[in-house]
């Protein structure tokens, strides 16, 4: 297989912790061992070295702060010194993560005017909001920067076809089987309660509030639960403080942000793993539910419908009364949660990160000969 020099860039890197950052890393740590040499661009944090190298993939960061007032967009400089970087390291191939990642967006203009072959990967669903008619316009203006799109899922395929008529592959995410777990002890009582976990950022696009909200008809049924609520976010103090008043603080735990080996650790101790999100790309968290062999409730139509096959290795949901009796059903039935583990388990192999790093090798192979051989 052709060796390449390969650029991953996003903001969303480490030590943020999310989908993306763990996606990107993966693919840069089997593309290495593969042969290839890898450099993650990606922001700047205070207290971290400029250069480092991460199994063996070099990391840069670019140094900029935020514009005032926000978080996403760094200063102008940032995007001058990305594309000063990108011009001097002379990449095979560039591969932007994220069409909402400004130094992903940056990096395929930049790309464009350097004459560099270049992939974006979609990582997300634009979904139904009353912005979705500006973000399909935001994306179709930044794809066409690009000369092919590879989408996580199915669903952000049909997504991705709206914006674009470039070349769009399908390679899904994966979870590395190598990954370290540390478990570790609730600090509250979990003896004799079935425990349900949702690993989410706090945001309402995740429907983590749908958790909260369906919680206390089911715990009219069903009292002995403990809700374990993994992540953070803008919305978690507030979900804290609902569940608070209406009484249940029992019957949730926030743990907040945690490292990903710690996930794991969770994972392994749960019964039921659910997520009410509508719009969910993918779900690296899924997979990572059905390595520890805990079943599944989610809901429809999302690239959950990818990996879960409803009533057969998991249930998925089309709104959230069906979610609701869904989630009890598993709650009700510990024999039909084992039968959704085991079958979910033989299907772990299609997310093997060797294979997926193998199909986005053969991409970043085509793009790269089609921009040389056909003038692009």
């Amino acid at each position: 297989m052709e060796k390449h020099k390969i650029a991953l860039i996003s903001d969303w890197y480490f030590p943020k912790v999310g989908g993306i950052e763990y996606s990107m890393h993966s693919l840069a740590k089997k593309l290495v061992q593969k042969g290839h040499e890898v450099h993650i661009i990606t922001r700047s944090y205070p207290d971290i070295p400029q250069y480092s190298v991460r199994d063996k993939a070099r990391i840069i960061r670019i140094e900029g702060s935020p514009i005032p007032g926000q978080q996403r967009f760094l200063m102008p400089g940032a995007y001058k010194e990305l594309y000063n970087l990108l011009k001097s390291e002379k990449y095979d191939i560039i591969n932007s993560h994220g069409l909402d990642s400004p130094l992903s967006m940056a990096a395929l203009i930049a790309s464009r005017k350097l004459g560099f072959p270049s992939v974006v990967t979609n990582h997300s669903l634009v979904g139904d909001t009353p912005l979705s008619p500006f973000l399909y316009l935001a994306g179709k203006l930044l794809i066409r920067n690009a000369d092919a799109v590879i989408a996580v899922s199915s669903a952000v395929e049909k997504d991705s076809k709206t914006m674009t008529e470039k070349p769009i592959y399908c390679i899904s995410n994966g979870i590395d089987p190598e990954s370290k777990t540390i478990k570790i002890p609730f600090p509250v009582d979990k003896r004799r309660k079935t425990v349900i976990i949702t690993v989410a950022r706090m945001i309402k696009k995740k429907g983590v509030q749908n958790i909260i909200c369906l919680a206390p008809s089911i715990l009219k049924k069903h009292e002995n639960l403990l809700f374990v609520m993994i992540g953070d976010g803008p919305l978690r103090k507030r979900l804290e403080r609902k569940v608070e008043e209406a009484g249940l603080s029992g019957n949730f735990y926030f743990t907040g942000e945690v490292p990903r080996e710690k996930v794991l650790g969770y994972l392994e101790q749960a019964d039921i793993f659910a997520l009410p999100s509508i719009n969910e790309a993918f779900g690296i968290s899924i997979l990572e539910a059905i390595s520890k062999e805990v079943p599944v409730v989610a809901m429809n139509n999302s690239g959950v419908s990818d990996i879960i096959r409803s009533g057969v290795n998991g249930y998925l949901a089309n709104n959230l009364a069906e979610f609701s009796y869904l989630l009890q059903d598993l709650i009700e039935n510990p024999d039909l949660r084992t039968s959704f583990a085991l079958e979910a388990v033989r299907g772990l192999s299609n997310y093997d990160l060797n294979k997926i790093c193998e199909q986005t090798s053969r991409v970043y192979s085509s793009v790269i000969y089609e921009k040389y051989n056909n003038n692009n």
